[in-house]
């Protein structure tokens, strides 16, 4: 009987589909290492691998290389995945790192800190699989997106509330007085006995003006 050859279909995340991705795990068990690698590579995702068995290996892989995903076991021998999260957190070169925690440890206070801390995403290794690795890999960059495009636009609104600020305090005032000063003017030529038609519809025109960029003013 012919053996059927598993077709892997590659796993297109971001803009250049030849990218290869640093991807680092962490698991003290080389067998769980080897699985999560195995599921990655199946999920079609073209990478080239890091191991750390504990947290002394982990600080000098991160210390040496940018990584782009982390994997990241809760229960290490002497040590726990939360404190392994927070150095990859705090690491100056590691911020474009996505962290993803593996681990049979199926409690929510431990998923809701992990996600309080930057954790991109949670998998329980019991219900580990291609499909769930693929899924994790891919919502954990599609919120890496939203969240940068969401910073983005908070800078932005930020910048535009500042020059906002700058104006009302510096050229706000002198416009005030140009405009009161203009809406007289109009007034009066608008009042004026035997005042030309046109001049008086410019010159309410040119009053409703004044009057908008009050509003806007205020």
């Amino acid at each position: 009987m012919t053996k059927t050859r598993e077709v892997i279909i590659p796993l297109q995340i971001g803009d250049n589909p030849d990218r290869v991705f640093n991807v680092l795990f962490l698991d003290d068990q080389e067998a769980d290492r080897a699985r999560v690698r195995r599921f990655l590579r199946k999920a079609g995702l073209e990478f080239k691998d890091f191991e750390a068995h504990d947290l002394t290996s982990f600080r000098a892989l991160l210390d040496q290389h940018a990584m782009d995903i982390v994997f990241i076991d809760y229960h290490l021998e002497i040590e726990n995945g939360l404190d392994a999260l927070r150095y990859l957190i705090s690491h100056e070169d590691q911020a474009d790192a996505l962290p993803i925690v593996v681990s049979s440890v199926d409690r929510h206070d431990i998923i809701v800190e992990a996600m309080r801390m930057g954790c991109a995403d949670y998998i329980v290794k019991e219900e580990l699989s291609v499909d769930a690795i693929r899924k994790s890999v891919t919502s954990a960059f599609e919120r890496k997106i939203l969240i940068a495009a969401l910073s983005e636009s908070q800078t932005a609104r930020h910048a535009m509330r500042m020059a906002v600020t700058r104006f009302a305090r510096t050229s706000a005032p002198n416009l005030r007085r140009v405009l009161s000063a203009t809406m007289r003017h109009a007034r009066t030529m608008r009042a004026a006995p035997n005042a030309d038609p046109s001049v008086t519809n410019t010159m309410s025109s040119l009053e409703d003006g004044c009057r908008d960029v009050f509003g806007f003013l205020d």
